[in-house]
């Protein structure tokens, strides 16, 4: 089907003004002069370097969550971080909230990799060549595709930024202590939003509404804690089988979010908005809170059905897991908890995705997790 003249003709303008903001507007002008004058510093004694090379726009996708997420993790693994000055980019931390995050830690800018004498590993989205002294390269690929082969590695979900920005560490715990909610589930459920056909449609997945309503469904009245005061519930040491804090209803304040988590022994890791793989299931980890989900093949390596999760594949198979963990032996639940801890430990922990990307793999995929199992 041909496209209107009119509607091509405006995208095509669109397009053009989304090129010329770095150049014009001053809130990209002034954070493009800003970064600029960082300059170079050189790395500490013994710490090595690590060059982020991006011109391609893509790298802003999701509100710059990935541009956020790479370099702290990158900061974490405890690396020097130069970026390359490329105005499209680096002007974008004038206007992107979780980007500009990054701006109270240490990098550096340089206007040319030509200014870089010393060895240093390499992140980059361009296919010029790179010095002889980058000593690994790379390439990171914004197709929505699957790995082909160990030569490739899938960028992870990480912890939200506001969340990995707003704790000092992750929370502390001990595998062995019981906890107060046997099942959980915080966050937004709202209706039109969160019940949306693309889940089941694209995904062939429950809505977080549609997980929720099934999940509640096997659940007695009785057995359900709906606590209107998040604060109150989080000093609460009183058992529930399972609690259910809506965003609508009650809030659980950000900076206490993973201590939530660290309360409950299951945590119903329901899918976003768009697609399956949510930050809130890293958190759950994090806190060693086992999730119950639908995509446990969304991470890499897979989460393992009762060993470090509990996987179902349809409503029936939801209303299964949900009675087995309410009569759960507690040892059982230990033992899982470790697992969990084990898993969150190896793979996702701050610096661990990074370790793992510099000693292998050569090309970086941004949006492997989009693509359908």
């Amino acid at each position: 089907m041909n496209q209107n003249p009119f509607v091509t003709i405006i995208k095509a303008l669109e397009m053009y003004a989304r090129k010329l903001r770095p150049w014009v507007l001053p809130e990209y002008r002034r954070a493009f002069a800003e970064l600029l004058a960082r300059g170079y510093h050189p790395p500490a004694d013994g710490q090595q370097q690590v060059c982020c090379d991006f011109r391609n726009g893509a790298i802003d996708l999701v509100g710059g969550r990935y541009y956020f997420s790479l370099v702290k993790d990158l900061i974490d693994a405890g690396f020097h971080v130069v970026f390359v000055a490329h105005r499209p980019t680096l002007s974008t931390f004038g206007v992107y909230s979780l980007k500009k995050m990054l701006l109270r830690e240490r990098f550096c800018v340089i206007r040319s990799l030509d200014e870089l004498e010393e060895p240093y590993w390499l992140i980059t989205d361009s296919d010029i060549p790179p010095a002889q002294n980058a000593k690994h390269v790379v390439k990171v690929d914004y197709e929505q595709r699957l790995c082909r082969s160990h030569a490739e590695m899938a960028f992870p979900v990480f912890v939200h930024p506001q969340i990995a920005t707003g704790v000092n560490v992750m929370p502390a715990y001990d595998v062995a202590t019981a906890r107060v909610a046997r099942i959980f589930f915080g966050g937004n459920t709202k209706q039109g939003k969160y019940d949306k056909d693309v889940i089941g449609g694209i995904y062939r997945m429950l809505s977080r509404r549609k997980m929720l309503s099934e999940a509640l469904a096997c659940v007695s009245p009785e057995m359900i804690h709906r606590p209107d005061d998040g604060d109150r519930w989080l000093s609460s040491e009183d058992f529930h089988s399972f609690v259910l804090c809506e965003t609508q209803h009650c809030k659980i304040p950000q900076e206490r979010w993973l201590e939530a988590l660290t309360k409950v022994d299951f945590f119903l890791a329901c899918p976003g908005v768009d697609m399956p793989l949510c930050h809130n299931l890293v958190e759950a980890l994090a806190s060693g809170a086992i999730p119950i989900l639908q995509y446990a093949d969304y991470l890499q390596p897979p989460l393992e059905n009762g060993v470090n999760c509990f996987a179902f594949k349809d409503a029936e198979g939801l209303r299964k897991i949900i009675a087995e963990v309410l009569e759960m032996d507690p040892e059982r639940i230990r033992a899982m908890r470790g697992n969990v801890s084990d898993y969150y430990d190896q793979f996702l922990a701050p610096g661990c995705f990074t370790k793992r990307l510099l000693n292998g793999p050569r090309t970086l995929l941004l949006n492997a997790y989009r693509v359908p199992r």
